[in-house]
């Protein structure tokens, strides 16, 4: 059940931050060391300082990136750089972005309140593996800021798109602010604070399962946080603020979903040879190699791309090693063979981002749970020439190159109760951090 609620949010003041363009980020996990040092620069109230501070050499556990996070938001509040709204409200976001110059799409959504609730209810249903390291971290930080920082970005079904229907029927007439990035993409939002409307969302959304597309770790985390407090506050209210997370809402049946693929990147595998890994990849795969020129490459890409349209499994491979372009067709039979072997469901057999992790890194590859664990190790790209350089390059060992998971592929496998392996999605725009922030005050309570 998707009890979702209005909330009482913090938001930048445009009398004082005129261009949101300035503070507004992207979410903590796809910013690069460059990028935060950039968005330091851009402005002194970037919500890069509480979402990903800088850490030195001379922190402690007093002064550190998460309690200067805590304490520049307490400065901003008090300096009017924030402001926080005087009646609960549904905030309705649509976001205009292209995938390419000649293709222009609208996102709809927005952002509330949701209940937590247990993986094991069935009612918030995630897809993907998370990191234990990641989830530490982000609890040390939301322990110290006691809020939500950025939305959990999860996808609900609406066929007939009656939330959206009433979102936009009851949103105030003009945005609360619109504003376009650095990357041409405009965003605007709405206050939606007509109780009618607030009760009829409330109620559409009460039977929705909830599939969290982007956020699991921030899922998780806020899952921690509650039981923590709920130790901390044994008589709390079942309304009280950290019973609840801040989500992005989107219908998955809208045409504004777009899932990017995630190509898989090794910085070094140990004592391998490429010639012997394709060689013991044919009982599984059918191999076409392609020249290692221009028009090899875009042969090659041609016919990845192909796989995408027939919905095939197939998987690009380079290494300099080799010098050539690879790409490898997976053998259905052989394939799920192998896979049934190893106990994997059917529903995720057809997935290519784990045929890639089950059947080539770990079984033709032999790489260890620990080592793909490891981020140090591989590394996530969605661009593929932008990936293919850094091969290329010698900054990377090799490259592994997929097709985007497809969001029906995403329903199936969360509806099933399973996951799938690290980082297999990536929906793209990401919903940024500082479009709104909800405060996590353990004595208030959410109003429903």
């Amino acid at each position: 059940m998707a009890e979702i609620a209005p909330f009482r949010g913090f938001r930048y003041n445009l009398e004082r931050i005129p261009d949101l363009a300035d503070v507004v980020i992207p979410p903590y996990d796809v910013i690069s060391k460059r990028e935060q040092e950039n968005f330091y620069a851009r402005n002194a109230h970037n919500m890069i300082r509480l979402e990903l501070g800088k850490s030195s050499a001379e922190d402690s556990e007093e002064d550190n990136a998460h309690t200067r996070a805590a304490h520049f938001l307490r400065e901003w509040l008090t300096q009017r750089i924030l402001i926080r709204d005087d009646q609960p409200a549904l905030y309705y976001y649509e976001l205009d972005f292209s995938l390419n110059p000649q293709t222009r799409q609208t996102r709809y959504g927005f952002i509330s309140l949701l209940r937590l609730e247990d993986f094991a209810s069935g009612g918030v249903r995630p897809h993907e593996k998370t990191f234990q390291a990641i989830k530490d971290e982000r609890l040390r930080l939301m322990l110290t800021t006691r809020a939500n920082l950025s939305p959990v970005f999860a996808l609900y079904s609406d066929p007939a798109g009656l939330v959206d229907h009433h979102l936009k029927d009851g949103r105030e007439t003009e945005p609360l602010f619109s504003f376009k990035d650095e990357n041409g993409m405009e965003h605007r939002l709405w206050r939606v604070r007509n109780l009618k409307v607030l009760r009829q969302v409330r109620s559409l959304m009460l039977d929705k399962a909830i599939f969290i597309a982007d956020g699991h770790h921030r899922y998780e985390t806020a899952l921690n946080y509650r039981n923590i407090q709920r130790e901390r506050y044994p008589s709390g209210s079942p309304q009280a603020a950290y019973e609840y997370i801040m989500v992005y809402l989107s219908n998955m049946n809208q045409g504004g979903l777009t899932i990017l693929p995630t190509h898989r990147l090794l910085r070094t595998v140990n004592s391998w040879n490429p010639e012997l890994f394709l060689k013991r990849g044919q009982t599984l795969f059918d191999i076409s190699r392609y020249p290692a020129s221009e028009e090899g490459q875009r042969q090659w890409r041609s016919k990845l791309e192909a796989a995408k349209v027939s919905k095939e499994t197939a998987i690009g491979f380079y290494s300099r090693k080799v010098d050539a372009f690879y790409l490898l067709h997976a053998r259905r039979r052989a394939v799920s063979a192998y896979l049934d072997g190893r106990d994997i469901p059917k529903v995720l057999q057809d997935l290519d981002v784990v045929v890639l992790d089950e059947v080539i890194l770990r079984h033709l590859l032999g790489l260890s749970e620990a080592l793909l664990g490891n981020e140090n190790n591989i590394h996530f790209k969605h661009d593929l020439l932008e990936a293919l350089l850094q091969v290329q390059s010698g900054e990377y060992e090799a490259g592994f190159f997929i097709n985007p998971t497809r969001i029906e592929q995403v329903q199936d496998v969360a509806t099933a109760g399973l996951i799938m392996p690290h980082k297999s999605t990536y929906f793209y725009p990401k919903v940024g951090s500082g479009l709104v922030i909800n405060p996590l005050y353990p004595d208030e309570e959410v109003y429903v």
